[in-house]
């Protein structure tokens, strides 16, 4: 067990090592440029707009160029094709070369200009689908950037609560390391038997498995920090931040106006509203295939045998109306099925503000919990360690048994670690409330930071890039 424990403080960095200060600001910066999902998001936003050009390029001129090279012996082609190219002659009306004319090639090279006037509201709504489209798509990157940027907070507090949960276990080790010299010494003066220092001894190899088990947790809560950095190690990092502590008796905002204000800003339930308008347009744009189309336009094309001889060109220019009378139910069809998904987008919305309330609900709630927790554990150690105190000097002078020394410092190691755990679940759950009403910005960071130390931010050290660092 001591080689163990001695492997396990030469490998894993100690709590107090000094290195680069990181506040949870800088942290949640770093998260927020490295973020691979925050990197697919933007592309996803660019791909929204590149949505709105082309629906706006439906009612845009369209010119096509053409090239043909053909080689025919029909009768009606090949009389077409010398017509076309202005080679005509008297002997091309003789019924035995109208009937059975010799192989005739065509190089054929033609343009196209068109332009639409009216597309029944097609690209109209195409436009407006497509913009409603473009800003949901902002909408999802604030979602998972406020998303990133809780995730980062959480496991930057998780190496917080590790780290001053190996301290809190050291000072049990040594404690019950104390003990083991207390009743050895007891048992050699003959003032206890063999079986309290046994006793003893189990109670500080608990110590010490408890001690192993949170400097593995510190280990695992670096490495999940480092993860969302995108750094090989967070060891060379001190992290600046402690818990909050309380800065009030309870939370006293009311979940009801909290739902006001988070209707107004959730990423989600924005987009959802923007999804909806966008289903709106679409079952528009599904009607307006059976309205009437209108275009205008103009053609040119040069007829000749080959490169090498001249040949003759044309233009035409044109109007076309189409108007798709019956098409089989297929545009109805379409429109309804738009309309059914407004219809589920509508209901999910609702889904989602009730899901919302509840997440305020529990935010406010946990931090109400966690606010007692924190008075009844800090009085519950104070009273712990005065306990303590009085047995470790009564069981010197022979007036207390060791099992009541033990069971002393094995309370006070529970209460420590139920008061970390309750200023834990204080701090996360403030970020927590800031993500339900989705308020979750680096800014409120910078504040989270300054609301626990009471100091302005460190000036950041230089940073390891992100993907080149990692192995």
């Amino acid at each position: 067990m001591a080689l163990a424990m001695l492997f396990l403080l030469i490998a894993c960095p100690r709590p107090g090592l000094a290195g680069d200060p990181l506040s949870i600001a800088r942290a949640v910066e770093m998260a927020v440029e490295y973020s691979p999902l925050l990197k697919a998001m933007t592309a996803g936003e660019r791909a929204a707009r590149e949505q709105v050009g082309a629906a706006q390029a439906m009612s845009r001129p369209k010119i096509s160029l053409s090239a043909t090279d053909s080689r025919m012996n029909s009768p009606l082609r090949v009389f077409g094709t010398k017509l076309e190219q202005q080679r005509v002659t008297m002997a091309d009306f003789d019924p035995n070369r109208l009937n059975h004319p010799d192989y005739e090639n065509n190089l054929q090279v033609g343009m196209q200009i068109l332009q639409p006037l009216s597309l029944g509201g097609i690209d109209r709504h195409a436009v407006a689908a497509a913009r409603q489209g473009e800003q949901a798509s902002r909408l999802d990157t604030e979602l998972a950037k406020q998303q990133t940027i809780f995730h980062t907070i959480e496991a930057y507090l998780q190496v917080v609560l590790a780290r001053e949960s190996v301290a809190v276990a050291e000072k049990a080790v040594e404690a019950s390391r104390e003990s083991v010299r207390n009743a050895s010494a007891a048992f050699e003066a003959m003032q206890a038997v063999e079986a309290d220092l046994l006793q003893a001894k189990v109670h500080h190899a608990q110590n010490e498995e408890t001690l192993l088990r949170y400097n593995n947790q510190y280990r695992l809560a670096r490495e999940g920090l480092a993860t969302m950095l995108g750094v090989p190690s967070a060891d060379e990092f001190d992290l600046t931040m402690p818990f909050l502590e309380q800065v009030c008796e309870t939370c006293q905002q009311d979940p009801q106006d909290l739902l006001k204000e988070a209707l107004a800003n959730r990423p989600d339930y924005l987009k959802l509203e923007r999804d909806y308008q966008a289903m709106l347009h679409r079952e528009r744009m599904a009607r307006g295939k059976t309205r009437p189309h209108l275009a205008v336009g103009a053609q040119f094309e040069h007829n000749r045998r080959d490169l090498s001889q001249d040949g003759h060109g044309h233009t035409m220019v044109f109007a076309r109306a189409d108007w798709n009378l019956v098409d089989g139910g297929e545009a109805r069809h379409q429109a309804g099925e738009a309309r059914s998904q407004a219809e589920r987008l509508a209901k999910m919305r609702e889904a989602t503000a009730d899901r919302i309330f509840l997440e305020i609900r529990e935010a406010v709630f946990t931090i109400n919990n966690a606010l007692t927790r924190i008075q009844v554990s800090r009085e519950a150690i104070r009273q712990s360690e005065e306990a303590l105190r009085i047995l470790r000097n009564r069981y010197v002078a022979g007036l207390a048994i060791v099992s009541d020394l033990l069971g002393a410092e094995t309370a006070l190691l529970s209460h420590q670690m139920n008061h970390l755990q309750a200023l834990y679940d204080y701090s996360i759950s403030r970020a927590r409330l800031k993500l339900a009403l989705g308020e979750l910005t680096v800014e409120k960071c910078a504040l989270l930071h300054r609301a626990a130390t009471g100091e302005p931010m460190p000036e950041p050290a230089p940073m390891p890039t992100a993907a080149a660092s990692r192995p």
